[in-house]
This record gives structure tokens, sequence and C-alpha cells, in this order.
């Protein structure tokens, strides 16, 4: 026996022995170590669990006899083997798994959108993944993944924004979002804005995310024209499973985060609460977020599944202002207070030979109150802001499947926004925006080496400003072609032609307000939707697990983009004939003599505006380089380098004195963020249940800004240390 296998054999032993137990621990087979979060099933009995963060699994007080062990995660090949138990005998297995590619399996979506992903063109980053990242929001996640980027003020902070490939830019209030994010499905972006509560994701209770790149408004309509990101919250666990995760750092950094899961007969009940908090990097950059969810599904073998979700989140964050050398006077006094809750139901159920229809329902609701700090002087005190939106989704298909594992879907959709703010023009009473839409997705495979993927989706939009005013009408249909050719089991081409839209939000429609540094905004109600047509070709090869890279190249041409331009006021114009392209190239290997394993990714984007060259594309960087160099050690010792790449991006400066008028247009200077090179260092032990892990960020403490003229942090450090009881 191996001093390997001896190891696993000591580690099953500190688990406490019960008569007639089956006790195993799940090993990744290409650097050992252990799978968390394993699927596991006896499937004669119909009794499952997962593995804990040793990759541990026990049933107990089993019969014997003979039990079909199965067991899965994402990205492995599935296990099965038949053991034979005798009475009152302890079982110890070690189970490795193999890598798999997720190529031609479909990937489910739990909740509001139950269709398939297309897992050939989809980025899946799964638990294990997450747990490694030790990722304590969102924003630090995606600043990391090969083709996005993040503009923001703070990594709490209100004004985010997320562009794919160039699909977006900053903008002030987190407008001009054209990635769709999701919460198992639901989205969760708001009325007013188009842009999600960062601070309402539970990040504490994520199992995996799903990135879809491009256009995917063919599914998902409306918000979706640069992409998709859905994150899937916990589904598997232990019959009875507590674990807890908290953490201390720079800027009185405190983190607590608790789950907890159990199964009560047919059901299994998902609980997480999550509290955050810190003074900020500076003057009026704190941040204080609770958030807690329920989650519960059906837990059965009867083909009919239910879930039902809830998650209530309370955030209070500083608005830090601008530092501008011409005018020391730019120091923001406001602060804003949010309380988000989303209700969501999904129930499926079998209907005719190989088919399911499921219906959906979604209620979203934000109640958001800007007002002044306590000690804002007079001259700097604004009246309070308020606004109050709300998001109604139902949605219904049909999915029939083939004997060729091709899949047909077919759907109906309705949505009602509407949204009531101080900030919406007063001849306005309280904006309404409903949307109804149908749509059909084929799934075929061709032959052994072809598959293709077919859908269309018509989106019917009216949007009313108040009772006084007409109907703005908007239609838009959505196709989209891809085709996949798999040469060998481990390298895949692919072809992707695309069309998203999106239609003005209420904001960009109806606003009418006036920035804390003294800018005006207005909405302009002649808004037409934009749309983007979206081509890609692409290539994966993971035929060797120790030496893997892909590339894409893309094309994206947009029409009528809308965007806040600086005049003054600033107002919401459709741009015509933006045309954007480049490529993405990664890979992960380990390097000489196996001293690590590095994983390594380069961007490149050229956006520019056909008709008008005069009016630069703004944040959006040409040179995107992005990685890590990650170490094991004896022992469950981890030691990691990160680095982020960022080349120089444009921006305008609506801050200056310096706006000369042209063409009736003010026109304020175009400046340079410069280029910015970042590296973190983490080190994390682990042992038995117990974890512990030290962040060090922009460990030589670089001087940079991703918007204009606002700080980010120095050094910083954070300790979390984690526990799991099962």
């Amino acid at each position: 026996m191996s001093i390997k296998n001896i190891l696993y054999y000591l580690l099953l032993a500190s688990y406490s022995i019960i008569a007639g137990t089956i006790k195993g621990i799940v090993i990744d087979e290409l650097d050992n170590s252990p799978m968390i979060g394993a699927n596991v099933l006896l499937s004669n009995v119909a009794i499952g669990n997962s593995t804990n963060s040793d990759g541990v699994f026990v049933f107990s007080n089993m019969d014997k006899g003979e039990h079909n062990l199965q067991i899965s995660i994402i990205g492995y090949e599935a296990y099965s083997k038949s053991i034979v138990m005798k009475k009152d005998e302890d079982l110890n297995l070690i189970i490795f798994l193999k890598r798999k590619p997720i190529i031609w399996e479909t990937i489910n979506v739990v909740g509001m959108f139950p269709s398939k992903h297309s897992p050939e063109i989809t980025q899946i980053i799964d638990n294990k993944t997450l747990l490694q990242k030790n990722i304590s929001s969102i924003s630090g996640l995606l600043k990391s993944i090969h083709g996005f980027d993040l503009q923001m003020a703070h990594a709490h902070g209100r004004n985010v924004n997320i562009s794919i490939r160039g699909s977006s830019d900053y903008k002030p209030g987190g407008y001009n979002n054209r990635v769709l994010l999701l919460i198992d499905g639901f989205p969760v972006s708001m009325p007013n804005s188009g842009a999600p509560d960062w601070n309402a994701i539970p990040l504490e209770n994520i199992d995996r995310i799903e990135i879809v790149r491009g256009p995917s408004s063919s599914l998902y309509g409306h918000n979706s024209m640069g992409g998709v990101i859905n994150m899937v919250t916990k589904s598997n666990a232990p019959n009875r499973s507590l674990t807890y995760d908290a953490g201390v750092g720079s800027f009185n950094i405190n983190i607590l985060n608790l789950n907890y899961s159990r199964d009560i007969k047919n059901v299994k009940v998902f609980t997480s609460a999550g509290y955050n908090y810190s003074n900020g990097h500076r003057f009026n950059a704190d941040h204080n977020n609770i958030r807690g969810s329920l989650k519960i599904k059906s837990n059965s073998n009867n083909q009919k599944k239910w879930s039902l979700s809830t998650i209530i989140t309370k955030s209070n964050n500083g608005q830090p202002g601008f530092i501008y050398p011409d005018n020391p006077e730019l120091i923001s006094y406001r602060q804003s207070k949010r309380v988000s809750s989303y209700i969501q139901l999904f129930y499926s159920f079998p209907i005719f030979d190989n088919g399911y229809l499921s219906s959906s329902v979604g209620l979203n609701q934000f109640h958001t109150i800007y007002k002044d700090r306590n000690d804002a002087p007079i001259e700097k005190i604004q009246r309070q802001t308020t606004y109050n939106d709300q998001m109604l989704l139902l949605r219904s298909e049909y999915q029939h499947f083939f004997n060729n594992k091709s899949i047909l879907t077919i759907g109906a959709e309705f949505g009602n926004d509407q949204s009531k703010a101080d900030v919406i023009n007063s001849i306005y009473s309280q904006p309404l925006q409903r949307t109804l839409a149908t749509f059909g997705q084929l799934k075929k495979n061709i032959n052994a080496l072809w598959k293709m993927d077919l859908g269309i989706r018509y989106d019917y939009r009216w949007v009313r400003g108040g009772k006084k005013y007409p109907k703005k009408i908007f239609q838009a249909l959505s196709p989209k072609f891809n085709i996949y050719f798999q040469s060998t089991p481990g390298k895949q081409y692919h072809l992707s032609v695309n069309r998203g839209f999106r239609a003005p939000s209420i904001s960009e429609l109806f606003l009418e307000h006036e920035s804390s540094y003294g800018l005006q905004f207005r909405g302009n109600s002649g808004l037409q939707p934009e749309y983007l047509t979206a081509a890609e070709i692409g290539f994966k090869n993971h035929a060797n697990q120790n030496y893997t890279w892909f590339t894409n190249i893309f094309y994206n041409y947009y029409s009528d983009m809308i965007d806040f331009v600086y005049s003054i006021p600033v107002e919401s114009l459709n741009r015509t004939n933006i045309e954007g392209y480049g490529f993405e190239l990664g890979s992960n290997f380990d390097l000489p003599f196996n001293v690590a394993r590095l994983e390594v990714s380069y961007s490149y984007l050229d956006m520019t505006d056909l008709k008008n060259q005069d009016m630069p594309l703004l944040y959006r960087s040409k040179h995107k380089v992005k990685g890590s160099i990650n170490r094991k050690f004896f022992k469950n010792t981890n030691f990691s380098i990160l680095f982020n790449y960022k080349s120089s991006q444009k921006y305008e400066d609506f801050l200056s004195d310096d706006h000369p008028v042209v063409d009736n247009i003010f026109r304020f200077p175009i400046n340079k963020i410069p280029e910015t090179i970042l590296f973190d260092l983490q080190l994390s032990k682990s042992y038995t249940n117990y974890k512990i892990t030290g962040i060090i960020r922009n460990i030589f403490s670089k001087e940079y800004v991703l918007i204009q003229h606002y700080p980010m942090p120095g050094l910083t450090w954070q300790i979390n240390f984690s526990k799991q009881l099962n």
C-alpha cells in the first residue's frame, strides 16, 4: 500500500466509527486533492449525500447486501461501483475521479430559467475553485476572469459596471449594464437602472457560477446582449450540515457567514446568513451589509420537482466623492440604504413521452434611500432621494428530450417592471414597463462529431412614462446559430452567430437628476432599443489535463448603442455603427519539475465609433493579462500568487471646468487612466474540517484607479477562518 493511501485511510479513521457504515474519500486523480461537494448516491436504496471539506462521505446504519455506489461532480467522469457489505461491517473506500471536459452534456439551470445553456461556450466555475479563491465579493471574482472588466467605486459599492468584451463602460449610477446577472436563473437587476444589487448576492451559499460571453437574448431577452452570469446556490448537502466562515482585515473588515442545511422527510432545506462590514479605504467609503436566505426544494425520487427560495438583504453604503486636484470641494457626504428582497418559485413535472413542463415566478423588490451624513456641512446638504422598484416575472416552457440527446424547448414569458423614484422627471408619475415574449430553442446532435444549437425569441415590450403620455412600443427578434465540432474527445471547435438587444431602462428614458458633484442628468424619452450582432469562432484543447488551452476570436457590431453623452446636461443618446473585435487566449499547465501550476489568459479588444471617431469609446482597455501561480505543499497547504494587468483606458473628464462648445455641444477633455498591474498573495492551510486563509492584496501598494479620480486601496490584508460541521 502506498504512503498516499495510508494517509487517506488515517483521515477516514479520524471520523467516528459506527456499526454498519460505508465511508469514503473522493480524490482528484490528477493532483490528489479532496473533492468537495461531490454528489454521492446509493441508488438501490435512494439515499444521497455529498462530500465535506475533506472530500469524505459517510452512510451509517446500513443493511448488509449489495449496494450501487454512484458519485458525480461537474467536470469529472461519473463513478459507479457495486459494493457488497457484510453484517456490521465498516467499509472504508478511496475513490479517484478522472477529470472530464464539459463538452457534450447539457447543463441544467435551476430556477426561473430551466433552459439548458450550451456547455461548449459556457464557462463553469465550480465550488472547489470558489473555495480556493476565497472570494468575499462578486467583483473580486469577476475581475480575474478573461474577457471581463469591472469599473467600480469600491467592491461593495453601488456604482459597479460589468463589461464582457467591451460591452459596457462606467456611468454614474450603474447605468449601461449589458450583462444579465442571475441568481438560480432569476434576474436580479433593478428596473430603474438595469443594474443588479451587488450587495444582495449570497456569496456564502454559491455552489457554482455559469458564464456565457456574448449575446444571449435568444434565451433571456432584454439586458443580456453582452452576456449572462448565473450564480447557482447550493442544492446538495449532507443530511445535516453547518458551515461558518469568519474574517477580519484592513479598514476594520469584519465578515461572518453561516450556512445550515438538513433533510426533513422529502424536503431539503438550505439557510444562510451573511454579515460584512468595513470602515472603507477612505472617507465615506464604508459599508455594512446583512443578508439572509432560505431555500426549500423537493428531495424525492419523484419526477416532479419544485423549489421555493427567498433572499432578503439590508445594506448601508457610503457614497465617496471624487478626489479632483482642481476642485478639492468635491467631498461627498451622501449615504445610501437599501432593502432588497427576492421570492422565487419553480415547478417542473413530466408530460407526454420524454417531455417536461416547467413554470416559474419571481418577484423582486428594492427600496433605496439616499440621504446626507449627520456630519454634512450645511452647504453640502441635499434632499433625501427615494427609489421604489418592483419586478415581476412569469415564465413557462416545455422541453422535449430525444433519444439522440437532442433537446427542443418552446415557451413564453411575461414581465412587469415599475419604478417610483425622486430622480424621475416630475412630469412622469410612475413609469411602467411590460414585456411579452415567446421563444424556441433546438439543440441537435447531427452525428458523433457535429452538434447544432438554434434559437429564436420575439419580444414585445411597451413602456409608459405616465397616464398622460402615449405608450412606447419596442419589438425585437433575437436569433442565434451555434455549431460545434469535436474532432477528438479532448478537442473542440465552435462557431457562433448571435443577435442581442437591450431596451432603454427607465432612467435612460425619464431621468432628471443633479448629482452631488454638480452634473445634471436628463433622460431621453425618444431613445430606441440597441442591438448587437456578434460572431465568434473558438477552439478548446483538453486532451492533456497537465496542459490545457483555449482561444476565441470575436467580432461585435452595435447599432443604436445607448450611451450617456457627457454634455450639459448629460443625456442618453443612440450612437450608431459601433464596431468591436478582439481575441482571447488562455492556458493552464504545470511548470517544469512540477514546482507550481500556472493559469494565464490574455485578452485583446479594439472598439471604434465608425461614424464619429471624435467620440471615443470610454473605459475599454485594449490589453488585459490575468493569471495565477499555485503551489501545493505537504499537509494541505496552498500558496498562490495572483496577477492582473490592464492597459491604459480613456475617460471623459466631466469634472473639468475646461469644456468648450463645439457644434452646440459641450466637449470635456479626453484623458487616460494609466496602465496598472496588481499582485495578490494567498496562503491557506486545511486540517480535517478546518481551514485558515491569509490574503494580501496589492502587495506592492500600487496607486491606481478604476474610474476617474477615485483612488482604490493600497496594500490590504485579510484572514479568514472556516469550519464545516456535519
